[in-house]
């Protein structure tokens, strides 16, 4: 009896240290098993609102968790990293540019792109924390940036509140460059733009973010073409986002998207301070 009373104690103990945040596996969609890390406040409650976001090119899903463990407890914000490794989708392809083509331009099976992992992994997330809102957001840094933007482009029909994509290094550009780097051959026609425009995104950019020089060696082999967009991200940034305003004019659709530039002083390397930015917008536009 008291073996067993000991033993209750202490998995109660080791349980309640770490109820802030744990993690599992999610195998609810076509591709490869993904590690999914969590971030949970003290209670779900009716007001609690579910977060996905989307780690670096380092594919550090549990460290980026750990980024929103504050914010998750002060917001009521549960948050889930999924994490996809380089191993099982290996570079910009599977994962900035979400597995749609392999680095020949091949086309590969929509339920394998990595696009089709999101909106399986957030219902799962729904019921498995037992969530009362369906109402979810996505938010993504660097390499995570990439992908949430472009979620946002190639699927507008998602059924995510707020996407959020921070300082990615380059865009999928309102221009007809080929893809990845603008709409040709993208399969992205004015009617899905129409609908991206109407969803709500933010862009956030940080005003330190202005390095001229590229930080991978993907990035120095294509650095004439992605510096057509700007001599550095927060150019960049700016830049698109410009042009997004007047495409959608040009398809005739009211702009819900949005851009803000925080006062970072890290250069790139500025997750933590965004964060707290991002979490307000999302605590915000998911009630």
């Amino acid at each position: 009896m008291y073996k067993f009373i000991f033993t209750f104690l202490f998995t109660s103990i080791a349980w309640n240290a770490k109820a802030d945040s744990l993690e599992y596996r999610f195998d609810g969609w076509s591709g490869s098993s993904l590690p999914v890390y969590v971030a949970k406040p003290n209670k779900i409650n009716a007001a609690t609102r579910l977060v996905i976001v989307m780690h670096g090119r380092k594919r550090n899903a549990e460290e980026y968790r750990d980024q929103w463990v504050n914010a998750s407890q002060e917001l009521n914000l549960l948050v889930v990293v999924p994490e996809f490794s380089e191993k099982n989708f290996p570079e910009v392809w599977g994962f900035n540019y979400g597995n749609i083509k392999n680095k020949s331009l091949e086309p590969i099976k929509q339920d394998l792109h990595t696009f089709s992992a999101i909106e399986p992994l957030a219902n799962n997330a729904l019921k498995k924390f037992q969530i009362k809102s369906k109402n979810w957001g996505i938010y993504g840094h660097g390499a995570g940036a990439h992908f949430v933007h472009r979620l946002v482009l190639h699927h507008p029909e998602a059924s995510y509140i707020l996407a959020i994509a921070a300082n990615l290094g380059w865009y999928l550009s309102m221009t007809d460059q080929e893809w990845p780097f603008g709409l040709t051959d993208s399969n992205i026609d004015d009617v899905k733009l129409k609908q991206a425009f109407g969803k709500y995104f933010l862009l956030m950019l940080g005003r330190a973010d202005t390095s001229t020089k590229p930080n991978t060696p993907y990035v120095a082999d294509h650095w004439d073409i992605i510096n057509l967009q700007g001599e550095h991200r927060l150019a960049r940034g700016r830049n698109f986002f410009k042009s997004a305003v007047a495409k959608s004019k040009e398809v005739n659709q009211f702009f819900k998207w949005g851009m803000v530039e925080v006062p970072t002083t890290k250069g790139h390397s500025n997750t933590e301070q965004m964060v707290p930015y991002a979490a307000e917008m999302f605590y915000a536009r998911l009630k």
